[in-house]
């Protein structure tokens, strides 16, 4: 096993770096650069993801100008809690004496990750360009030791806590690099399209054994490490019902690859002291993602916000690792191979997912004490993506509600600086007895997910803006 935590840990710390926090929105989206700013009817540069007609709008206030250039960067920090409590169920291997514990009890985490975003925008009369970085979707996980098995002489796996089943730490990131152009037309209907490269990333650590239960005495790791780049695009439109006063948008962002991603990369296993490495892909689809909004501005000195998203979740339904020399993931229904396939071809393992269509609404509004400074408040809800079958510790998710408040201070239309605090509240979840996982045959089986989920965030935002 050491070979593989090393590993790990050092490609863990290099993607740490521009790894997004977990689950912020539905499924694994994370789409909150910009703060309260960032919806489909903003004008700033974070339009380019939530809805590229924006970059065409001009901002209320500014002056009127030939050509303008907005450039803009953004952190997220978020701090995460996070614990998984299982008791024994009849699916769990028996353990020896005086390991009770191994495979039961609560497993907790606190991570502190980061998301930046950058971007700048360019308008010349009526059209616009931009382009931006930033990570929509992704997570990051490393649970805490089990220090009652530190140094085991027996059994060197339970250490790792008992959630390492399915999850001792990892990483599911894609990153996007956008290219926008928008154009507004006759100053009151905006459309704008961009084109998205983005790069997906999957590595993680989880304990396996052969057989896909959690015996203690045929404990391994498996590794996976497979990445890709694909394709996407997003479109919008805004429309300004009232001059300076109503804006409604639009926006729609396709699925990475438009369909099925294929990343690549390899898989190592350690089963009794057994390494073996093998080139691999990783067959999974993401969703799109669908946003409206609406912002008015009753009086110059305030400003009230309504949007949401639908982010079809229901296309992840499975994540499946198949040969280098494979092409496809073809499973029996009760989550065997199929026979039809070539033994070197069949998949090697298949995490069943099941998710479904998800949603997310909020509401916000900002107040101008003195032109240079903007109070701004919002609250929202999203709803869980992942059914109680499937919940498993490597992506959570929850019914969620989130309060923020913040502060922007602007000298003129040059520089602007925010700092907001978001807290997400999730509802506990209790899946005891509903995991499928242990009930399918391999290579889908894995050991039972079933038990108590907590969690919450914090997020801190921090982002400036230069206009010129």
């Amino acid at each position: 096993m050491t070979f593989l935590r090393k590993s790990l840990t050092l490609s863990s710390f290099g993607a740490a770096l521009f790894v997004a926090d977990h689950a912020l929105a539905s499924g694994f989206a994370t789409a909150r650069f910009g703060g309260e700013h960032g919806h489909p009817t903003t004008d700033n540069p974070t339009a380019i993801y939530y809805n590229p007609a924006g970059i065409a709008e001009d901002t209320p206030g500014f002056e009127k100008k030939f050509w303008r250039v907005k450039i803009f960067a953004d952190a997220n920090v978020a701090l995460r809690w996070a614990s998984w409590s299982h008791q024994t169920s009849q699916y769990d291997a028996e353990v020896p004496p005086g390991y009770e514990g191994a495979n039961s009890g609560t497993g907790e985490l606190f991570n502190v990750v980061t998301a930046p975003m950058v971007g700048a925008t360019f308008q010349v009369e009526n059209f616009a360009f931009g382009a931006a970085f930033f990570v929509p979707f992704g997570g990051q996980s490393v649970y805490d030791k089990n220090n009652a098995f530190e140094n085991d002489p027996e059994f060197a796996g339970p250490v790792d806590g008992v959630q390492r089943w399915h999850s001792i730490e990892g990483i599911i990131r894609s990153m996007y690099i956008s290219a926008a152009a928008a154009y507004d037309i006759l100053d009151r209907v905006s459309i704008g399209a961009a084109l998205n490269i983005v790069k997906s990333d999957v590595d993680t650590i989880r304990a396996r054994e052969p057989a896909g239960t959690n015996s203690l005495e045929a404990e391994g790791r498996s590794w996976i490490d497979v990445g890709g780049w694909h394709a996407s695009f997003g479109v919008g439109v805004i429309g300004e019902v009232a001059p300076e006063k109503v804006w409604i948008g639009a926006s729609y962002q396709a699925r990475p690859g438009m369909g099925t991603m294929e990343l690549t990369g390899t898989l190592n296993n350690n089963y009794s002291g057994s390494k073996t490495t093998q080139n691999v892909k990783l067959l999974q689809e993401l969703p799109d993602v669908f946003r409206a909004g609406v912002r008015a501005r009753p009086i110059e000195t305030v400003e009230i916000r309504v949007f949401g998203d639908v982010t079809t979740w229901g296309t992840f339904d499975t994540q499946c690792i198949i040969p280098e020399a494979a092409e496809e993931c073809k499973l029996q229904d009760d989550g065997s191979a199929d026979p039809s396939v070539p033994g070197e071809q069949a998949p090697l393992l298949n995490i069943v997912r099941n998710w479904g269509t998800a949603f997310g609404v909020r509401a916000g509004g900002s107040y101008w004490v003195i032109p240079e400074i903007e109070l701004f408040l919002g609250a929202g809800y999203d709803s869980n993506a992942i059914p109680d079958e499937t919940l498993e510790v490597a992506l959570t998710d929850f019914h969620k509600a989130s309060v923020a408040g913040g502060l922007r201070w602007s000298v003129g239309e040059l520089f602007a600086a925010a700092l907001s605090y978001t807290h997400l509240f999730y509802v506990p979840r209790d899946t005891t007895g509903e995991s499928i996982f242990p009930t399918l045959s391999a290579p889908s089986k894995t050991p039972d997910s079933g038990g108590e989920y907590t969690q919450t965030i914090g997020v801190i935002n921090a982002n400036v803006q230069f206009s010129f």
